[in-house]
């Protein structure tokens, strides 16, 4: 009775792996027979060219470059650590800053950096401005009226922004 369930012997030679798997079995590898069938997976898989090109637009088209938006977002993720909290804590005597509403905005070849800051139930909004002069990022003098106590308010701003800006690249790279 044994007999009856024994497997036969399979001569490994034998086995046409590829009908197995359900595909067509390829042609063997000569150069008259190179050409094989486009839609053949595996054929596609084990095909040795290397040297096939890649289509120009295999990869879509090329990413444009860099939004003002996301150009702000990098400078504000920039300006809010390189910003002297303790400095500017000290020079405001009382004041919160909110270091949430930083903001960065461009206009033309200069970049303006602002935050609120609330003075006990008044929000006032100081700013800084750094310009783009040839290669260099240039802060511009604080307002001639701004009182005193708001200079290393502005001097602080300005330092963040300009130092962000630097980070960034030069004037002509943004």
């Amino acid at each position: 009775m044994m007999g009856e369930f024994e497997l036969p012997e399979v001569d490994d030679e034998e086995i046409d792996i590829y009908a197995a798997l359900g595909l067509n079995t390829p042609i063997e590898n000569t150069p008259e027979s190179v050409a094989h069938d486009p839609y053949d997976p595996l054929a596609a898989f084990m095909d040795d060219d290397d040297e096939e090109e890649i289509p120009a637009d295999f990869f879509g088209e090329p990413t444009p470059a860099m939004s003002t938006e996301t150009i702000e977002s990098l400078l504000v993720t920039l300006a809010r650590d390189l910003l002297d909290h303790e400095r500017l804590s000290a020079s405001l005597s009382g004041g919160r800053i909110d270091i949430d509403s930083l903001k960065i905005e461009r206009d033309r070849d200069a970049y303006h950096l602002s935050l609120i800051v609330d003075m006990g139930g008044s929000a006032i909004k100081p700013f800084a401005t750094v310009l783009a002069v040839e290669d260099t990022w240039q802060p511009m003098a604080a307002p001639q009226g701004l009182h005193a106590r708001w200079k290393p308010v502005y001097d602080s701003l300005c330092k963040a922004l300009t130092e962000a800006l630097s980070h960034q690249g030069r004037p002509s790279s943004l």
